[in-house]
């Protein structure tokens, strides 16, 4: 690690949280915080890249561009609606939004901490509203909330750190999984070697793609001053009908899901559209014939039945790959704590005996903390378990798959409502479980997927700075967290209130924060249910089906059919992905049939291209918005 590395790095991590704030709640652009490879990072990080050659003395090596990468991925996780929206959102909604109507002030209020929320209403209603003439921010109403958060937080993103450390070695090197979004940063940074970005660029097929996307966000750049001038709409969305009661098939071109698809294994692209396309089939009949299990929870699945039926899935997914693992698991436990020396962890980011030890005082930490909340014993148990899960399972599919349009099939808090119900959680504990969205809405985890890509990203470095990457990496996180938060903040009070941002979590509307509270009183105000067995059983069907998929492939190598595809199948936001991921599979059926692995090769450059099309697409948009339709832009980049 040398020092200019390190302050790009930093750098980095603050730009990929600040324009992301500024583009989409001032210039109304495109937002970043979709993808778990996030465009606020990709920005800014190829600008470094189109920059870097030309700095001469300056020049950083790839070793420093890999390890400005580790900061800037998992910082850039901080920003928009994967934590600094909701965040805000959820601790500032229930002193703005409470009303006799919806009886927040009767149901919700009592039941959580002061410390918790900005419980002052003048601070809450200037976020919102906007400050008088004259006025000054009223910091003291955010201290306690912050303050309060800030450790929580911070705990979770060491848990994560803490697990990525110890599953790495079992991952990468005894099931080799492909990790499609290393490969391709690795190669962005390299300046030799097949597949390398100074190689792709002497490529035509490099060319092709880059130019061919290029043209068409410049076509319709064009169309925003002449709108009598048609748009390319190459990546719209179209609706096919596959019948009455029938979800339709989302046709939709991903440029970045296409090349990074490119990198993943056929097997794994072939099982996620054919369970994709299965479980669309399955929510038409279930309709047809009247099956239901009852309403939608926030950020789920396209349908609850096919919702919980994948979480059974991803249950057994994470519990199977535990079990593939536990050799290792066992004698890195081991040896942090006998100090035994069973594995050779000198090439680690970080020592198995330190990462046990914040594995186990984070996770302590998280646990007291949400018991402060009022979330009592069952609750936790059922609220933790569901997390890691989601976490573990989310970053293996990630790792594995390249897919980074991703949710988890249930989100913790709908595991733990429904298998416990208001007679398990009592009103404190329901409320508590709400205050929860504050770190872990959306469904995309806490910066888990791209922190398993840390260790792996690490193997890069020399040994002596895997070490430094663990201190660099968490001062990246605090300063970006910073960053976000703080300009949110001034944004809201200064400029025109947090209310007009336009994002979902500050706009009082169902999918907001606003309606995670409204959910939850509306529970409340019903009498005490507790476990929904209908659900719980089709949790069940999903667990049995998928043993059956892993002892398939046990027994009979040739099995294409891979666990991970029905483990995500009924992601709303898999639909947007579906058409891209079946284009690749077949692009890369094709390839090999006709020219094999070579030819796989070499056709590499054409998605580098595409990848590189797409970032400087959205990056000139932004541009455009901001010098010409500031405050009225237009929106390039979707799940």
């Amino acid at each position: 690690m040398t020092r200019r590395s390190l302050i790009t790095g930093l750098l980095l991590a603050v730009c990929a949280n600040v324009w992301p704030v500024y583009s989409s709640m001032v210039v109304r652009s495109s937002r970043a915080d979709f993808a778990h490879l996030s465009i606020a990072f990709l920005v800014p990080f190829v600008l470094i890249l189109i920059a870097n050659p030309v700095a001469r003395r300056h020049r950083l090596s790839p070793r420093e561009l890999i390890f400005v990468a580790c900061l800037g991925l998992v910082a850039a996780t901080i920003q928009g609606e994967w934590l600094s929206g909701y965040f805000l959102g959820i601790i500032s909604a229930p002193t703005y939004f409470a009303s006799p109507q919806n009886r927040w002030a009767e149901l919700i209020l009592p039941q959580i901490p002061s410390w918790s929320i900005v419980s002052d209403s003048y601070t809450a209603r200037v976020f919102y509203e906007g400050l008088p003439p004259g006025s000054s921010i009223p910091w003291d109403g955010w201290i306690a909330p912050l303050a309060s958060w800030g450790p929580f937080l911070l705990a979770i993103m060491t848990f994560n750190f803490s697990l990525s450390v110890l599953i790495r070695k079992q991952w990468v090197e005894h099931e080799r999984l492909s990790f499609p979004v290393a490969t391709v940063l690795t190669n962005l940074v390299e300046q030799s070697g097949r597949g390398s970005l100074h190689e792709c660029v002497r490529s035509r097929l490099f060319w092709l793609s880059f130019a061919g996307l290029l043209v068409v966000y410049l076509w319709n750049f064009l169309t925003w001053f002449n709108t009598s001038l048609p748009p390319l709409n190459l990546m719209s969305q179209w609706n096919i009908p596959l019948g009455r009661d029938f979800p339709a098939l989302w046709i939709l071109n991903q440029p970045m899901t296409m090349a990074l698809g490119y990198f993943t294994k056929s097997d794994v692209l072939f099982s996620i559209w054919f369970f994709h396309l299965l479980a669309i089939v399955q929510v038409g009949i279930f309709n047809r014939l009247g099956v239901s299990v009852g309403g939608s929870d926030l950020w789920c699945s396209m349908d609850p039945t096919i919702g919980w039926q994948s979480f059974g899935s991803m249950i057994v997914f994470v519990a199977w790959g535990i079990w593939m693992g536990r050799t290792h698991l066992a004698a890195a436990f081991r040896q942090a704590v006998t100090g035994e020396n069973l594995i050779d962890d000198s090439g680690e980011v970080t020592s198995y005996r330190t990462a046990v030890i914040l594995l186990a005082v984070s996770g302590t930490f998280g646990i007291f903390f949400l018991w402060q909340l009022g979330m009592g014993a069952l609750g936790l148990a059922f609220f933790w378990f569901a997390t890691l899960v989601i976490y573990l399972g989310l970053g293996r599919i990630m790792a594995e798959s390249g897919l980074v349009f991703l949710r988890g099939p249930l989100s913790a808090q709908a595991f733990t409502w429904h298998t416990l119900g208001t007679a398990g959680l009592g009103s404190k504990g329901a409320v508590a479980v709400a205050l929860t969205y504050a770190f872990f809405a959306d469904g995309k985890t806490l910066a888990m997927t791209t922190m398993a890509h840390i260790p792996r990203l690490g193997q890069h470095l020399e040994r002596k700075d895997r070490r430094r990457l663990g201190p660099a990496l968490f001062s990246a996180i605090i300063l970006g967290a910073t960053a976000t938060i703080g300009t949110t903040i001034v944004l809201g009070n200064e400029w025109i209130g947090s209310f007009n941002f336009g994002i979902n979590s500050f706009d009082g509307t169902w999918d907001g924060a606003s309606g995670i509270y409204d959910v939850s009183a509306s529970r409340l105000i019903v009498d005490a249910f507790g476990t929904d067995w209908r659900r719980v059983r089709y949790l069940g069907i999903g667990s049995l089906f998928t043993v059956a998929i892993i002892l398939l492939r046990y027994h009979f190598p040739g099995f294409r059919l891979h666990p991970i595809g029905f483990a995500i199948s009924s992601s709303t936001v898999l639909r947007s992905s579906f058409f891209s991921i079946f284009v690749i599979w077949i692009v890369k059926l094709i390839l090999f049939r006709i020219g094999g692995l070579d030819l796989y090769r070499r056709a590499v450059p054409l998605f580098i291209g595409l990848l590189l099309g797409q970032i400087t697409g959205v990056m000139l948009g932004v541009v455009v918005d901001t010098i010409w339709f500031n405050g009225n832009g237009h929106f390039l980049n979707r799940w």
